[in-house]
């Protein structure tokens, strides 16, 4: 769901920077500084694989892509300021090296995939994880897909009512591209990979069996 440079305005990215950058020395502090020791290479191995699935975009109509996220994961695992910071990195990273999404809308995609995304994810799978493990990792990197594209599609909806000549795709168009792929389909496969990478480290006991 990357944004890529030049679809937003500064009168859209300077307050997103504004917004993202104390979230980040939070997220830094209390995300990265709070994981403990023995998480650190777990937490390091699943950013990179979070660096790899956001790598494989599909393009899809309205000024964006479709792709796994894996944040949903890293949020259930050790909660949303380290999701947040692992998922600003990544997005960092891609858009350095591989001119995947951009920097100056780096903080409008660390937002919408780092934040409201696994934030979601981390808020529904803690509220139903006491009925159903699995169900509720599921069902968060589920909902959390869907947030993440939501918030996306509003801020180039948002862009288009401003100024379409920088995103000339009315909202109506973008939110109907985005959601309907995620809805159907990459939030059930954001939900399927979030259950198997769980099951999968808890068996090799990497993480607590909760």
């Amino acid at each position: 769901m990357h944004i890529p440079d030049g679809f937003l305005s500064p009168v859209v990215t300077l307050p997103a920077w504004a917004v993202a950058t104390p979230l980040w020395w939070l997220s830094a502090r209390r995300g990265l500084g709070g994981t403990p020791v023995e998480s650190v290479p777990v937490v390091g191995s699943l950013t990179a694989l979070a660096f790899v699935l956001q790598g494989i975009a599909i393009p899809v109509p309205g000024g964006t892509s479709v792709h796994l996220s894996g944040a949903a994961l890293l949020a259930i695992l050790y909660g949303p300021a380290t999701a947040f910071a692992c998922q600003s990195l990544v997005l960092l990273l891609q858009a350095v090296l591989l001119g995947a999404g951009g920097v100056t809308v780096l903080p409008v995609n660390a937002i919408a995939l780092g934040l409201a995304g696994p934030g979601v994810a981390w808020l529904v799978h803690r509220a139903l994880v006491r009925a159903s493990g699995r169900a509720a990792a599921f069902a968060g990197a589920w909902a959390g897909t869907q947030a993440a594209t939501l918030a996306v599609a509003l801020v180039l909806g948002l862009q288009h009512r401003l100024a379409p000549s920088y995103m000339p795709v009315p909202f109506e168009v973008t939110v109907v591209a985005m959601m309907v792929p995620s809805l159907a389909v990459l939030g059930v496969v954001e939900g399927l990979y979030t259950v198997a990478a769980l099951s999968i480290l808890r068996r090799a006991r990497l993480v607590d069996a909760r």
